[in-house]
């Protein structure tokens, strides 16, 4: 039985380390008729558009948070969806390879803080499944919003929970070169081009204007998150 790091075994912690793995795995929607890929990105509306997702195959299905989830579309969309997970970018990248992509991106200071506001209220277990790295970098309920933020900036996206990772990393490492399409909508458009989307798990907590100008002006998140305010800025011109 090996060493454990919280409930994250040594070698899995190394090898994540070493960026042969990713602690948390990317996990993605694939439309099979249409040889599309919806990233699921956490704190991006990811609940409710899985419930979109589905119900473009099946549309009287319902279900609520945090059930959908736990929900395989395959056996909802008579297999039209499949919910794959990658736990190597490379074969991530590899998959990638001549299909299209549509990805839906938040305002990365809106993101991080509700993020925080989760992990703050326990409403969402941060590194414990999958993760497994609460006892390690200590990102729990209780946590005060600077040290969430100090902690969260110095963790590269291999080792990262997926509700504060990067939503560029999946455009990364040469992904941009494989995909034929790529969209992107900004969340806050997103009920706009889908008429009667249900949402789910929203935080209806703004982010208080105290809090956005200290993170527009934190030198390390703005490093941390460059390529997510550039690609959010980009597509709200």
């Amino acid at each position: 039985m090996g060493l454990k790091i919280g409930k994250l075994s040594l070698s899995r912690f190394i090898r994540g380390m070493l960026g042969a793995r990713l602690i948390d795995p990317i996990e993605v929607y694939f439309l099979v008729d249409e040889n599309l890929i919806y990233p699921i990105i956490s704190k991006s509306g990811c609940s409710t558009v899985k419930l979109d997702l589905i119900r473009r195959y099946n549309p009287e299905y319902n279900s609520k948070f945090p059930e959908i989830h736990q929900v395989d579309p395959k056996q909802e969309t008579d297999g039209k969806i499949l919910r794959l997970r990658f736990y190597n970018f490379k074969k991530y990248r590899t998959f990638c390879e001549g299909k299209s992509t549509c990805l839906i991106i938040r305002n990365p200071y809106e993101r991080i803080y509700s993020c925080f506001l989760d992990v703050s209220k326990g409403k969402n277990i941060m590194y414990d499944d999958p993760s497994g790295l609460t006892d390690f970098f200590k990102i729990k309920s209780g946590i005060t919003f600077q040290d969430f933020i100090d902690k969260v900036v110095k963790l590269p996206d291999h080792l990262c929970d997926r509700h504060f990772r990067s939503q560029s990393f999946f455009l990364q490492k040469g992904v941009k070169n494989r995909l034929n399409k790529i969209e992107i909508i900004l969340l806050e458009n997103y009920s706009d081009s889908n008429e009667g989307s249900t949402k789910l798990n929203t935080n209806n907590k703004q982010i208080p204007s105290e809090v956005l100008e200290s993170l527009k002006n934190n030198t390390a998140f703005k490093k941390r998150f460059a390529e997510d305010i550039l690609l959010y800025e980009s597509h709200s011109e």
